[in-house]
Formats: C-alpha cells, structure tokens, sequence
C-alpha cells in the first residue's frame, strides 16, 4: 500500500460540428460607464477631501466644503463596490482578496512607512501592520465587506441587522483604527445596499425629476454640513461614542443621522453621474492607483508647504483651484502610463500566477 498523488481528471472536450466551430467567439463584455463615471469623480473627491484636510480651521467655506464631501463621498464608494460584488463564497472570492487587497494593503503599508522618512513628512507613518494608515483603511474594510456579503445574502432583515451592526460599532471601545473593524461595520449598510439596490437605483434616476431632487438632497446636506460644525469624527466612523463625547441615546441619533445622510447623498451623487462612455471612464477604470498614491503626493506637498501658499486667498478662489488640481492629479494617476508602472503592486498577477492553483491535487489511497 501506498500513497500517490492524483489530480482532478479533466473531461475531455465534447464534440462540436464543423459549423459550429467556426462560429466567431462572443464579444468580450463590456464595462459599465456609468459605474466608472460615479468611481473616478469619487476618487477626485477622495482626493479634493484630503487637500482640504490640513486646512482645516482656516475658514468656514473650506470646513463645510470638507464635512460637505465627507457626508456621502466614502459612502458611495462603499455603494459602488457593492454594486459589483458576488455573494459567492468560493475560492474566486477568496483568491480576489489576498492578491488584489490583502497584498496591495501590506505593499502600501511598507511604501507609506518608507515614504514617512523624508524630511518634513507631516506624521510618523504607519503605526504598524494591523493599523492600517490613513487611506489604506479601505482595503482592509472592502476585504470584510466582501467577506461578510455571502452571509447576509442569505439571512432576512439583512439591511436591519446590517444597520444595527453599524450602531453598535459605537459601543465597542476596542475596534477604533485595529484592522478597519469600526470602519467596516459602519460603512457595510452602504455596501450590501449597493449589492442589493444598485440597479434599481440606477433605473429609477433616469427621470428629469430625480435629478432635480438630487440637487435639493445636496443643497440640503451642503446645510447640514454648515450647521453640524462637528461632524468629522462621527463621519470618519472610526471612533466609539464616548470617545466622541455622546452618551448612549445621543451616539444612536447620530449615528443613525450619520447613515441616512449618507444614503441620501449617494443616491443624489449616483442620479447626476452622467452615463455615456466617454474619456473619464477609462481613467475610472483605472482609478485604483490613484487612489492608493494620491496620498503621498498631498503628504509632499503639505511638506513642501505648498498648500500654505494658498493663506490668505478667497475660499471662492481656493475650492475651485483644489478640485481642479485634484481632477488632474486623478487623470494622471489613472492614466495608462500610470496603470502599466503600479501593476506590479497594485494588482500583482506576477505573484498571484506563481503561488495560486486552481485545483489542488488530491491526496488518495490507492493499493497496489
């Protein structure tokens, strides 16, 4: 007796008539340029949110412009990575997020690390491997997100349960920055409503009149962000309420003001995103650099000092001229160029074709 190692017998190729085989090959399935419209102008506004960052307290425009992008600008992201997300748990799932997130999120942890050491950089860095820094936090809730989604596409009230989960993020004092986990649950009723409602949310803003009430959702929530001077830690959603300073009550109507908000502005955003394929959504297509990179370029520049050259100039001067500069670092970041010289550690298929099988050999006890 002994052991031997088999693999998985491959069928052979059924038979198919001469005329079927030379039928063409199916076009290749195009992408949606709706989605790759409503990703590269949330990517600017990713961006455009962290140039108004180390201005913040400078003037009132500038922090309402801030906590204004905040309210649904990360929410719709959310939204949107649901919108294409399986609720498959197979081995395709996982295999997406330890190449294309889990790799990329520790690539990025030691690039940023590396990148703290020039002079003036305005932090200390990555705090280390299991927190992750500034921006990278979306890797590691988009791997949860997607983790979490083959369980609630199967359980009832699964957008009830999704909410709850959220509010009570707020009462654990021990997730905070670890691993994203705050994040996660907070910012999780967004994804799975994009999982579930994303095409009829697309169906129904077709009409003139959703559009205009787009505009109303946003100039409601443009007040919203004047009036609610301290809204920045509750939207980060990142902290427990007592670290916030909220007792237990007053934690749930804000968290649950919070997650409407947000529902309400995504849906606005999405219903003004224009559908056409056009220039901006190939660089769409390609945004994941950008939104990876952007950071050290808005850090060397906070170091550099040249957002200090905007003090002293009208905030109706300096708004448009960082959305403008945050529109063209995006096209830039999201160029084919910039695509081909970060695949390697954006999407390392290099590695992932070297150390993935696809069916393992299995392991049989044959006699002899």
């Amino acid at each position: 007796m002994r052991f031997t190692l088999l693999r998985s017998p491959v069928p052979a190729p059924p038979f198919r008539p001469q005329a079927a085989r030379q039928q063409p090959a199916l076009a290749p399935r195009t992408r949606d340029a709706w989605l790759d419209n409503a990703r590269f102008g949330l990517i600017a506004l990713v961006m455009f949110g962290h140039c108004l960052e180390p201005l913040a307290g400078q003037s009132a425009w500038l922090d309402t412009a801030y906590r204004f992008v905040y309210l649904f600008h990360v929410p719709a992201l959310a939204f949107l990575s649901g919108a294409v997300a399986s609720a498959r748990a197979d081995a395709r799932l996982f295999r997406g997020i330890a190449f294309r997130l889990l790799l990329p999120y520790l690539a990025f942890q030691l690039l940023y690390a590396l990148a703290a050491q020039t002079p003036g950089w305005p932090d200390d860095g990555p705090g280390g491997v299991a927190t992750p820094y500034w921006l990278l936090w979306y890797l590691l809730s988009l791997a949860g997100w997607r983790l979490l989604l083959p369980l609630f596409a199967r359980l009832r009230y699964r957008m009830a349960l999704a909410v709850l989960l959220a509010i009570a993020a707020g009462c654990a004092s021990d997730l905070g920055y670890y691993l994203s986990l705050s994040r996660t649950l907070v910012f999780f009723p967004l994804f799975l409503l994009g999982w579930q409602y994303s095409g009829l949310w697309r169906q129904r803003s077709r009409h003139v009149a959703a559009r205009l009430l787009a505009v109303a959702t946003l100039a409601c929530l443009l007040w919203l962000a004047a009036r609610w001077t301290d809204a920045i830690p509750w939207l980060y959603g990142s902290l427990d309420y007592a670290s916030l300073g909220a007792g237990l009550p007053q934690g749930i109507a804000f968290r649950l003001l919070q997650i409407g908000a947000a529902i309400a502005g995504c849906a606005a955003y999405l219903s003004l995103v224009p559908r056409h394929a056009s220039p901006v959504s190939r660089l769409g297509a390609r945004s994941l650099p950008a939104y990876l990179l952007h950071g050290i370029l808005v850090k060397l520049a906070v170091a550099a000092g040249a957002l200090d050259l905007l003090q002293g100039r009208l905030p109706a001067a300096q708004l448009p001229l960082l959305l403008a500069l945050s529109l063209l670092c995006c096209a830039l970041l999201s160029s084919r160029f910039a695509q081909r010289l970060l695949a390697p550690v954006v999407t390392p298929q290099w590695l992932e074709r070297r150390l993935w099988r696809d069916e393992p050999p299995v392991l049989a006890l044959t006699r002899r």
